[in-house]
């Protein structure tokens, strides 16, 4: 019998060159109808098509693919005979909590087998009771690729018992308590766990820490570390589970881990879990394999800090599973937050991530190789784009066994040394986006030294790794002994608040200091407007006095020798000196080795010489060993203002319990304040204090003793005419002119490139500077920032480019005349730039304290049908240190957003106690159809052009709006209201709250 005749060229013409791993990953990015006609061109077509919508047939004579078998063979296999355990994972009953923390907590896992015997769950957790009891509540879904998607539970029980999908779908759900809070009832923390040191935070700001777990047989997790270096449990109430662990920093074989230098992320790629047992496993020498055990029903399993994990469903499975921080892991999950990323690659890494960048790269696993599990544990270096990556390859011959080699890898004292030698919290890429966003992790540190005393020894060195608080607290009790202030006492050493400055309150005092991602000179031009602003605040007699904090004191503060050297400062007098010495160039080191019990200073030492084949755009990256010195410090100098301390709560702390009328009265209040605030004189003359603003902020180089005559667009509240100015003079440092000298930080514009400056700045009056440019710079980079943040769905991503003006001058109704040089038919007002609930004080709501506003609030209550007794009241605005001029309607966004939560009623309140138009005289359109000059159009465009993502909170508030089919349908949606807004014929507050 002859040989049968190869199909392949004749079937997939020049395709047929491609390997079929190619070709399936071709066709899977394909759409479905396209897959279906390719099944249609010919048999071997509808054979790898099939691999995407149908099933192949098994047998094709002329054609054959072991990559295709291996996948039918995992849609097919069954695992009733795959459970194994090596005993080498301990099974305990009866234990303690004392035996548990010295022996398994943070040091190795441990299957507890009595632990949910009194659980309901225990009886009521199958799929069949669940989907009879919760089978019309939709729980989140994971794919293998893509994103979750919502499924409710009788349509997911039904794909489980009828599924042959090589990688099946898999409830992953961390909302399942509020789909189905009945289930929260059914089962409980168990007391070897019950110390959860993230409770402590509000519910919205927590991040995901419990699971349910559900899933078919061949379903599972992939090799992965638990996010931050948490601990977890995970109790089997149905179903068996295979669990592979490596002890941390042994990255398991197939396993690739992506770096992220810009970010600190880190990421893990390698086959799924029946994958990696039925192809990589077998080809592992004994002393390479994991540790392994088979989860019954009723076992919770306990994996430690650090500790890969690889989970197989043997049978249909459902779990709850909860990550946790304790005393135990507390600093190496506060370390792994700190700034920097070499640190965190070491943590999950271990050696690999330390060894140097060899003479000749290491050649990278092809498609063709398949996975030898041998040679294949790798690190991938740097992801800032793809093309740099470089693939290390290692042959793992530690012994799993070896307690020194793994526990180094997730040692506290050991990892410090890696972190990022220019920390700075506060200002740090690498401190955004991660586990708790920075601002949640300060506050949350700030709870437990208050409500945790007995763990203050190692929440200040978690505070020191993450903050850097000894720094700060030192230029704080400088600050405090030249103003003749108290200094911090025990309690008052953490910064408190969410902000974006480091902020001490200090018995009656509330200090901050000012801190740029542009650098210290930024920094200072923030913190002259400021004080300018006061300064002009009290020459008038407006109310707005009563409703903001009393400045105490205000100054530079800089490094002076092993001290800090304090030199107060109004805003005006710029001749200040600081100590050019101690500039960038030098970097700190830690050793927390041995910790200073006092609380006042971690002890320094030297760092071995550190060379990381980490790079970026492929330059390497070293890290060589520096002087070391107890005050070296990243910045040259630090702006402060103090304020008297305000009675109250911040608005964050107490919105669960306000009522209706408690936010009526918020929207009244906020608007008659802003209306003091936009009614404020502008200058009589504009001196430099705004072009060196804007030309910092946008690159344009400003020139001394400027001026330019404005007046206010509002009516003003003033006592006399407006304050006169005193002239700018130049900052120096020992002599050096230094006016420009921190521009084009924002824009990235090098030195010199004239054209490109003047495309931003050069032709906007001076008092529409410093907005204008902002805006402009925001629309430059709207896509590119959209798509980073992916919070627009895609069809009004594709609209983004054309919905927004060109020129954003036209939202403020700039118009070019002559010269080139645009004029404006309304002047700017003073905006706080940032009221939203983190700087709102609220006080218990007392009636001989309540000022009556323009609204009647009972009336709004009744109508609302609540019939709650008042509970707070607004009392204070605060933190005055982005006010800059610029357009009303701007101000009242933030506030809507964050405060108003998108209700149109309170923004309505709001704007009736306002009282002052916000839409701009009409304008040219510069040869474009739209209508710049409507309200709702600018609104929308500002929170587009907004520098946070605005776009994702309006999301989550109102999900909506995502289904809206272009952004002119959102806009009318969210804000079309805005547009009949008219002061001299102000609404009916007659209606309801949404």
């Amino acid at each position: 019998m002859g040989q049968a005749r190869d199909r392949r060229p004749d079937a997939l013409g020049d395709f047929c060159v491609l390997p079929d791993e190619l070709l399936c990953s071709i066709l899977a990015a394909l759409p479905p109808r396209t897959v279906g006609t390719l099944a249609c061109v010919s048999r071997l077509g509808y054979v790898k098509a099939g691999t995407s919508v149908v099933k192949p047939p098994l047998r094709f004579d002329g054609f054959s693919s072991m990559f295709l078998y291996k996948r039918w063979y995992r849609c097919n296999i069954a695992l009733e005979s795959f459970a194994c355990d090596t005993g080498v994972i301990e099974r305990r009953e009866n234990l303690s909590l004392d035996e548990f923390r010295s022996t398994y907590d943070g040091k190795k896992p441990v299957m507890i087998c009595d632990l949910t015997k009194v659980w309901p769950a225990q009886k009521t957790w199958t799929m069949p009771q669940l989907a009879d009891k919760y089978g019309d509540v939709s729980f989140k879904v994971s794919q293998a690729h893509g994103k979750k998607i919502k499924m409710k539970l009788k349509d997911y029980a039904a794909y489980m018992a009828c599924q042959h999908d090589e990688e099946p779908l898999y409830i992953f759900d961390a909302k399942f308590g509020e789909s189905a809070p009945e289930m929260l009832e059914e089962y409980s923390v168990p007391p070897l766990f019950s110390e959860d040191l993230l409770a402590v935070l509000d519910k919205p700001v927590r991040p995901p820490f419990r699971w349910l777990v559900a899933g078919p047989a061949r379903s599972g997790a992939s090799w992965h570390v638990d996010p931050a270096l948490t601990s977890a449990w995970n109790s089997l109430l149905s179903g068996r589970k295979r669990w592979a662990l490596y002890p941390p920093g042994r990255v398991p074989p197939a396993v690739v881990v992506h770096v992220d230098k810009s970010d600190g992320s880190v990421n893990f790629d390698g086959p799924t879990s029946l994958q990696w047992w039925l192809e990589v496993y077998p080809t592992l020498r004994e002393e390479d394999k994991p540790f392994e055990c088979t989860q019954l029903p009723g076992e919770t399993i306990s994996v430690p800090s650090g500790w890969w994990h690889c989970v197989l469903n043997i049978d249909d499975s459902i779990a709850v599973t909860q990550n946790y921080v304790n005393s135990t892991n507390l600093e190496l999950v506060c370390l792994d937050m700190a700034p920097g990323f070499y640190h965190r690659s070491i943590a999950r890494a271990g050696h690999l991530a330390m060894q140097e960048r060899p003479e000749k790269p290491a050649k990278p696993i092809t498609i063709d190789q398949g996975l030898d599990a041998n040679c294949v544990a790798l690190v991938e270096r740097n992801l800032c784009k793809s093309e740099a990556g470089e693939l290390l390859i290692e042959n793992l011959e530690r012994d799993l066994y070896d307690a020194d080699s793994r526990l180094s890898c997730v040692d506290v004292d050991n990892l410090a040394t890696h972190t990022e030698k220019e920390s700075n919290h506060f200002t740090s890429s690498t401190s955004k986006g991660g586990y708790l966003d920075r601002n949640v992790l300060r506050d949350w540190l700030r709870r437990l030294w208050i409500l945790r005393p007995d763990l203050r020894s190692r929440l200040w060195k978690c505070a020191c790794l993450t903050v850097d608080v000894e720094s700060w607290l030192q230029r704080v009790i400088a600050i405090c002994k030249t103003h003749d202030l108290p200094v911090p006492v025990d309690e008052e050493q953490l910064p408190v608040g969410n902000g974006s400055n480091p902020v001490f309150v200090v018995g009656d005092f509330v200090i901050k200091l000012c801190v740029e991602e542009g650098g210290p000179w930024l920094a200072i031009d923030g913190l002259r407007s400021e004080l300018r602003f006061y300064s002009l605040l009290n020459k008038t007699d407006s109310k707005l006095k009563d409703a903001i904090p009393s400045l105490v004191a205000s100054g530079i503060v800089s490094p002076d020798g092993k001290d800090y050297k304090v030199q107060p400062w109004d805003g005006y007098d710029d001749r200040f000196t600081v100590n050019e010495t101690q500039h960038i160039g030098k970097k700190r080191h830690r050793n927390i080795s041995e910790f200073d019990k006092s609380r006042c200073r971690i002890k320094c030492s030297e760092t071995e010489f550190v060379r990381v084949s980490i790079d970026d755009n492929n330059e390497v990256c070293e890290y060589p060993e520096k002087e070391s010195t107890e005050m070296d410090d990243d910045a040259i100098f630090w702006p402060y203002i103090v304020h008297k301390r305000c009675d109250g709560t911040n608005m964050d702390s107490v919105m669960h319990k306000m009522t209706i009328e408690d936010y009526a009265a918020l929207a009244s209040f906020l608007g008659e304040r802003v209306r003091h605030l936009h009614s404020l004189p502008l200058p009589s003359t504009l001196p430099t204090t705004w072009a060196q603003k804007s030309s910092r902020s946008f690159g344009r180089e400003s020139t001394n003793n400027t001026e330019t005559s404005v007046t206010s667009g509002h009516t003003a509240e003033v006592n006399g005419s407006a304050a006169k100015q005193r002239p700018d003079s130049s900052m120096s440092i020992e002599g050096e002119d230094i006016v420009g000298r921190e521009r084009n930080l924002k824009n990235g514009y090098a030195d010199g490139d004239v054209s490109k400056l003047e495309e931003v700045l050069g032709d906007i009056p001076n008092a529409w500077d410093h907005f204008v440019g902002l805006m402009r710079q925001q629309r430059a980079n709207a896509s590119e920032r959209f798509e980073d943040w992916e919070s627009l769905p895609p069809k009004l991503f594709e609209q983004l480019d054309t919905y927004l003006p060109e020129d954003p001058a036209v939202l403020v109704g700039l118009q070019k005349v002559q010269d080139g040089v645009a004029t404006s038919a309304w002047s700017p007002v003073w905006l706080h730039m940032d009221i939203m609930t983190d700087n709102i004080q609220m006080i218990p709501y007392s009636v001989d304290d309540y000022v009556p506003g323009s609204v009647n609030l009972s009336q709004i209550a009744r109508e609302n049908k609540d019939t709650s007794e008042r509970v707070m009241q607004a009392r204070y605005i605060l933190d005055f240190g982005d006010v800059t001029l610029g357009d009303p309607l701007y101000e009242f966004l933030a506030m809507h957003v964050s405060v108003f939560k998108l209700e149109p009623l309170l923004l309505k309140i709001a704007l009736k106690s306002y009282g002052l138009p916000l839409s701009i005289p009409n304008t040219t359109s510069n040869g474009s159809n739209k209508d710049f000059t409507r309200t709702s159009y600018r609104a929308m465009c500002y929170c587009l052009l907004h520098e946070h993502d605005a776009m994702s909170a309006i999301f989550r508030q109102r999900k909506d709006c995502r289904n809206a089919d272009s952004l002119e349908e959102l806009e009318e949606k969210l804000l079309g209201f805005l547009n009949e807004w008219n002061p001299e014929a102000p609404w009916k507050l007659d209606s309801v709250f949404d």
